[in-house]
């Protein structure tokens, strides 16, 4: 049964009484949303310690990143200044997993999750620091997918309550997988994958506290308050003309299952906040990104798990926009589309008419990367120095008998001048 916004009473934190002035009589009304904001507060020193745990541990772990040779060097495709160290992710993990202890065990993600994301850590650091074959990334990757939602899978609402039988676990499994590496695909600007996973842990926080799930709530907030202090080091801004940290592979793929994993949490169960289609917009811009990139490579006959330059960042980058404005702009846009998922899910907008908005996403994106190349040809062909017209082969000819005619008869003068 899917969970209605604030009419459903909240069930964690106490009733609240009142007292109505004119009878005297007392009853009992529904928690409203700042009611359950001030609940929140309550977990304040928990978040502020992931924050703070997240820049210790950058700052420790940068200090003897080179000495495990866990550095990103840059090549051809990354186009960075320097070795840049590959510790965010595995400080991001930690921070989450230290916060996450203190909390009430209610508000904590199952362990299955946990575990799952662990693996998907270890996986993800031991390829940033030797490379793994792409079919071994993939089975680890289906191993903690699976690890993380067999207890929930067979309760996901996919779309208007349509029963999938068999086939719901391998789709949510799919949708782990397929977002983890979303979000990989996507860590190819300072401050971008960070930012774009902010954002979406924003919006799952804030859709289920307004439809009364504050466990799940709480559950996520640590994990985005570790992606805070990790933009710290990650995010140009005024005081840092690049990122002095990258997340790694180890937390791209983390903070993907991670986000994968709440949006199927927030579908499933009898409190589902609703089906997985609206909350498909808060991580809209990493799955179009991806589905783009994969059909792309398959049309050129390459493998979609193959490194190149064919990202909407990259193009921007190309097109001429600063790294810290294509991220910022960027970051903007999944920002937007997150509102619209709940927004959407908040009014319980349609299952088809969300779907339809899908698709008109999925085709600007498709726009937006076609057009891209053909205006950086068309800059490249401005900025060429433009080439001399060619003549007629006789004109060049007598031209070139006309020219040579006077230098032969000065220099027949010169040798009979000689002595």
């Amino acid at each position: 049964m899917r969970r209605s916004p604030p009419r459903i009473a909240f069930h964690v934190s106490p009733v609240i009484r009142w007292t109505a002035p004119f009878d005297g009589a007392v009853r009992s009304r529904a928690p409203t949303i700042q009611d359950r904001g001030r609940a929140t507060m309550s977990y304040t020193p928990q978040l502020i310690n992931a924050f703070l745990l997240t820049v210790v541990l950058v700052t420790v772990l940068r200090s003897v990143a080179a000495h495990f040779g866990f550095l990103d060097r840059p090549d051809a495709r990354k186009l960075h200044h320097g070795a840049v160290p590959l510790v965010g992710g595995v400080a991001m993990f930690v921070a989450f997993l230290v916060a996450s202890i203190s909390l009430d065990p209610s508000h904590r993600m199952p362990l299955t999750a946990v575990a799952g994301l662990g693996v998907l850590v270890a996986m993800g650091a031991c390829d940033d620091r030797f490379v793994l074959r792409a079919g071994l990334r993939l089975a680890v990757q289906i191993l903690a997918a699976a690890l993380m939602v067999w207890p929930i899978a067979l309760s996901v609402d996919w779309i208007g309550g349509l029963p999938l039988g068999g086939a719901a676990f391998p789709l949510a499994v799919l949708f782990v997988v397929g977002l983890a590496n979303a979000f990989n695909m996507m860590d190819g600007l300072d401050g971008l994958a960070g930012g774009v996973a902010a954002c979406a842990l924003f919006w799952l926080a804030l859709t289920a506290i307004a439809f009364g799930r504050e466990e799940a709530m709480v559950a996520v907030l640590p994990l985005f308050f570790a992606v805070l202090g990790f933009l710290v080091f990650n995010m140009r801004h005024r005081w840092r003309s690049a990122a002095s940290v990258f997340m790694g592979d180890a937390g791209s793929m983390m903070l993907g299952a991670a986000i994968a994993y709440q949006t199927l949490s927030l579908a499933s169960g009898d409190e589902r906040v609703a089906s997985v289609t609206p909350l498909l917009w808060i991580c809209a811009l990493p799955a179009v990104e991806t589905l783009s990139l994969v059909v792309r490579r398959l049309r050129a006959g390459r493998s979609p798990m193959a490194g190149d330059r064919g990202h909407l960042h990259h193009l921007l980058v190309d097109a001429g926009i600063s790294p810290a404005r294509a991220a910022a702009w960027l970051i903007i846009v999944s920002a937007a589309l997150g509102s619209v998922g709940y927004a959407a899910a908040s009014l319980g907008a349609p299952d088809f008419t969300i779907i339809i908005g899908l698709l008109l996403v999925a085709g600007a994106h498709s726009v937006a990367v076609a057009k891209l190349p053909r205006l950086l040809a068309s800059r490249a062909a401005a900025a060429s120095p433009p080439r001399p017209l060619q003549q007629p082969l006789a004109v060049a000819t007598a031209e070139s008998l006309m020219a040579s005619l006077p230098s032969s008869h000065a220099s027949l003068q010169r040798s009979d001048d000689r002595p």
